[in-house]
């Protein structure tokens, strides 16, 4: 996965993350993600005719790395490590679990009953489906149609709402 992709795949922006991984990993996630090497990425050309990097060289890193991230942001989560500015990434890192979870269980049951599955359209659905994981969790919409307010957001995530109004300002093209 790209630098880029992963970076937007967490909810961070890409400056940030540049700025984190060569000190991959931080104090706080070291007892949460095991023996994991430093961040090793790869300057890969894009090859793939639908993506707009085509042609371009890019900075990719290993599912060693973007998997280590994930389970240590969500583990300092669960246990109560995080500084109040990571908890929106371990917040994403638990939905990101979840989704690949399920991602990686039907597609080993359609395999296992010899029923053809498509990994990136199943992985897409179950990442889209989050209103049915935050409603797991008791987040509540007040509008009808599953539609959110930011008043919703701030009483589910107790956050102040001037938080969430710079996160949607800063994340505006997500």
């Amino acid at each position: 996965m790209s630098e880029r992709g992963t970076a937007k795949l967490l909810g961070m922006k890409q400056a940030p993350f540049q700025r984190m991984t060569p000190k991959w990993p931080p104090k706080v996630l070291k007892p949460f993600i095991g023996e994991v090497q430093s961040v090793k990425s790869n300057l890969v050309e894009v090859v793939a005719n639908n993506s707009p990097y085509q042609g371009r060289n890019i900075v990719v890193y290993d599912s060693n790395f973007i998997e280590s991230f994930i389970r240590g942001y969500a583990l300092a989560l669960a246990n109560h490590k995080l500084k109040p500015n990571q908890m929106h990434i371990g917040d994403r890192c638990v939905i990101l679990s979840i989704s690949l979870i399920i991602t990686a269980l039907e597609s080993a049951i359609k395999q296992a009953c010899g029923l053809h599955s498509n990994i990136q359209k199943i992985a897409q659905q179950n990442y889209t489906n989050v209103i049915k994981l935050l409603k797991d969790f008791n987040f509540s919409c007040s509008i009808q149609g599953d539609i959110a307010t930011k008043k919703d957001i701030a009483q589910f995530t107790n956050l102040p709402i001037s938080t969430i109004n710079y996160f949607l300002k800063t994340h505006n093209d997500t």
